[in-house]
């Protein structure tokens, strides 16, 4: 079975979140790791739970900065941040309800909820983060041009 690989293409360009993702990443690979063991349902289910507890962190943080940088799409983020939850949540019990569980399995969901979630989401809010700062380094520029045509009279 093939680990989850961290590519460029996930990386959104603000540390705080890409360093979650990694670790995100990493848990979910746990989580594979587990079940191809053949390891037992308690085994997997705590690297679930772990899955889980570090999604609702993350999610929490990134909403953080949202409302701090005041980002418009802030309200279809919340809803999708909800869903993901949930999912992982509904996704936690299924597998607590039955014995066993492949390999594949885990990671098609992982997979496809992860991806899914950084490459819309996610991207839409680097996207705005990094004109957001472009804008703030025009309008410092012409702050200090303001300066220093003010000094020259």
């Amino acid at each position: 079975m093939q680990k989850i690989e961290w590519t460029e293409e996930l990386e959104v360009g603000v540390e705080m979140i890409d360093t979650q993702h990694h670790a995100l990443i990493d848990i979910a690979n746990n989580v594979i790791e587990a079940a191809e063991k053949g390891e037992d349902k308690e085994a997997v289910d705590k690297t679930i739970t772990k899955l889980r507890e570090y999604t609702v962190f993350h999610f929490n943080e990134e909403e953080k900065m949202m409302e701090e940088i005041r980002y418009p799409k802030r309200g279809e983020q919340l809803v999708e941040h909800s869903r993901l939850k949930r999912e992982v949540k509904d996704y936690q019990r299924l597998l607590y309800k039955r014995k066993e569980v492949s390999p594949d399995e885990i990671q098609t969901f992982v997979t496809e909820w992860f991806f899914g979630h950084i490459l819309t989401f996610d991207q839409e809010l680097s996207n705005f983060i990094n004109k957001t700062d472009e804008q703030e380094d025009v309008k410092e520029d012409v702050i200090e041009d303001a300066r220093e045509d003010a000094k020259e009279e």
